[in-house]
Order: structure tokens, then sequence, then C-alpha cells
């Protein structure tokens, strides 16, 4: 399934670099973050190396955003921290943010018409949607990472 959708998105113009080895994990503290992540968004990490539209506005995370040592503009958890800044002095409220991001795994973020993302909700494999100014604020948008994928393939969700 990740093959066709990364065929698909191809033929839509969006730009894929694959890794090398398709056996790429994610940083321990990442992992070690996360449990129980849907093995399909793994295998699609293990794939994907960047993958962002034409216009550089919307980008699904991959394992060159996930490297500590990434020269990115925008870092895997930009918006948690974003929310942690302007929590600042405010201890319940990033312990809130802090909650919040320790179970929604960052997969997609957009620049596009503000800040937003898709994230998969640890507890049970959803895939939700948020945006600025209240990162934290989310509505599902996929009961599953395979669902988001489809679709997106189906044409029922543009990015």
């Amino acid at each position: 399934m990740i093959d066709i959708f990364l065929t698909y998105m191809k033929e839509q113009g969006w730009n894929i670099e694959l890794n090398k080895k398709i056996d790429n994990l994610l940083p321990k503290a990442i992992a070690d973050r996360y449990m129980n992540i849907p093995e399909l968004w793994q295998e699609f990490i293990g794939k994907v190396r960047c993958m962002v539209n034409t216009d550089e506005t919307i980008w699904f995370l991959g394992t060159d955003d996930f490297s500590f040592q990434s020269d990115q503009a925008f870092r895997w958890n930009e918006w948690e921290l974003i929310s942690l800044e302007s929590a600042e002095g405010d201890t319940e409220w990033c312990n809130e943010v802090k909650q919040f991001w320790d179970e929604h795994l960052p997969i997609v973020m957009s620049v596009r018409t503000g800040y937003s993302y898709y994230a998969i909700f640890i507890r049970d494999g959803s895939v939700v949607k948020g945006s600025e100014p209240e990162f934290e604020e989310c509505e599902v948008a996929a009961d599953s990472f395979k669902t988001f994928i489809e679709s997106i393939l189906n044409g029922g969700l543009q990015l």
C-alpha cells in the first residue's frame, strides 16, 4: 500500500526522496516517546527520507525530519515547541501541552494557510488534524493511518 501511495503522490507532483536502506529506524528518543506506533506508518517512515509538495508548504515527516542533526527550517515537533513557548511560566499549561504531544505523533506539517498538522493519536491509531493558534485542539481526520492514505488516494482528503 505504501508503494501505491508514493507512486500516486509522485504523480500529483510531490517530491519524494527514499531512504537508501529500507530499514531506517526512528531515533531512540522518538521511539521511546511514542509506543504503539502503527506498523503501516513504520513502513512509511522506513522508506521515506523526505516528501514535500511542489510549493514546499506541506510535507510528510520522513526520516530526515526526525534526525536530531537535521538542518530543516521546522523541527518535527515545531508546533509543540511553539505551544510550550506560549505557555512559558504556566506549569500546568506546559504539562498539558507535553501530555498532548506525548500522545500525538506528528506525521504531516503544513504552512500553506497557517500552521497545521496531521498526527497519529497513539492511544487508538487514529489520525487527527490540528492548527494554530490552539494546536492541541484537534479533530479526527481518519480512524487509522491506512484510512488516511486511502482517503488521499480516493480524493476524499485533499492536503
